[in-house]
């Protein structure tokens, strides 16, 4: 079993002198252009710890920008078109939408960021690695697909650093048949992120953007796109049916990274850079495309939620999917508190761009019994 993989466009029959001669001006553009990344988003949020960046001038077309452009406004990086044309045409088809930056306030949730918290206890299976296959995992609030390494620290060439994915905004209501007294919040996000899995060895809360779903009992239905980084921030509003994009680069150290979130129906988008603010590091040894039930809180009743386009490069731009069938890979099944059935499940393949891409996730027997509860 293997994780697949592609590479730069460095053409592998260069001998090593003429190697050696590009590499290094390629290496020093990359890193100007990262650390650009991080000075570029200087414009504060109403959030400590959380910048923007620069509105871009009026008629800005990003995928006719240079990179230093995209990195001065917050456009995740041009993918190369010749080495990986997917993600290039989930990447253009994201930029030629983002159309209308949204710069309003982020609200904070209070108390709803959560790591995995595995079934059977803090030394439960997560930690098992299967002798083939994705490790199969069970947690009382995530659901989906996570690909580990064994570092430690951030490293220049493993970790992960760039993850995306598009997102189906889902309908979002109480479990069939059970009660819904007023006020009560059924809620459940979506998201992809780096780092945060398994909770036994990860050294920092995800870094993720994503879309926040909730029904509250006889009032109505809230959709949202956030970021976050330990914290949930909402940002702009999204709706039943849109289909939302997310790209999280990684930087690692104290500046962990940029989230670009956009819903690709509105047109709507906004970017944002995180710092640390108790001295986490990034670390990049993880990276997922997760459902979950908040902390504290019973899961919406979604039915379905469909995830397409999903990859991560790691910092040697090799690429990796949730569709990878590698032992360093888990499939995460939701369980209620009690840990008595599953209550939300993902549908992973391996073959074929849907396979290697996309992943089906449905609520079970929380929607059919009322089964799942906070």
């Amino acid at each position: 079993m293997h994780i697949t993989m592609r590479y730069s466009s460095i053409a592998s029959g260069f001998v090593a002198l003429a190697l050696s001669a590009v590499a290094t001006p390629a290496l020093a553009q990359s890193d100007a252009v990262r650390a650009l990344y991080v000075s570029a988003a200087n414009v504060p949020t109403n959030v400590p710890g959380i910048n923007t960046y620069a509105q871009p001038p009026k008629g800005f077309n990003p995928v006719a920008a240079t990179d230093e452009e995209l990195a001065t406004y917050g456009f995740p990086p041009r993918p190369n078109k010749q080495v990986d044309a997917d993600h290039y045409a989930l990447w253009e088809r994201a930029m030629l939408a983002a159309k209308i930056r949204w710069n309003g306030e982020l609200k904070p949730l209070p108390a709803r960021g959560h790591g995995m918290i595995p079934a059977g206890g803090p030394s439960s299976q997560e930690d098992a690695v299967p002798l083939t296959g994705p490790a199969k995992v069970d947690s009382l609030n995530w659901s989906g697909v996570a690909l580990r390494n064994s570092l430690k620290k951030w490293s220049t060439t493993a970790s992960f650093n760039d993850i995306y994915t598009e997102i189906s905004v889902p309908t979002t209501q109480a479990p069939f048949g059970a009660p819904c007294p007023s006020g009560t919040v059924f809620a459940q996000y979506s998201w992809a992120g780096i780092d945060g899995y398994p909770p036994s060895t990860s050294i920092g809360p995800p870094l993720r953007g994503g879309v926040v779903a909730e029904r509250v009992c006889t009032v109505g239905e809230f959709y949202r796109a956030f970021v976050a980084w330990g914290g949930v921030n909402t940002v702009f509003g999204v709706y039943v049916g849109d289909v939302f994009y997310t790209e999280v680069i990684g930087f690692g150290g104290l500046t962990p990274g940029s989230v670009f979130v956009e819903d690709l129906s509105t047109l709507t988008y906004g970017t944002y850079s995180v710092q640390s603010g108790d001295g986490t590091p990034l670390v990049g040894n993880s990276a997922q495309w997760i459902v979950e039930r908040p902390a504290g809180y019973p899961l919406a009743n979604t039915i379905s939620i469909f995830f397409d386009g999903g990859a991560v490069y790691n910092t040697s731009h090799h690429l990796f999917y949730p569709g990878s069938q590698a032992t360093t890979t888990a499939i995460l099944t939701m369980r209620d508190d009690g840990n008595t059935q599953d209550i939300e499940v993902v549908s992973q393949g391996y073959a074929g761009y849907e396979g290697l891409h996309a992943l089906l996730f449905q609520t079970t027997g929380c929607a059919f019994s009322g089964g799942c509860t906070p």
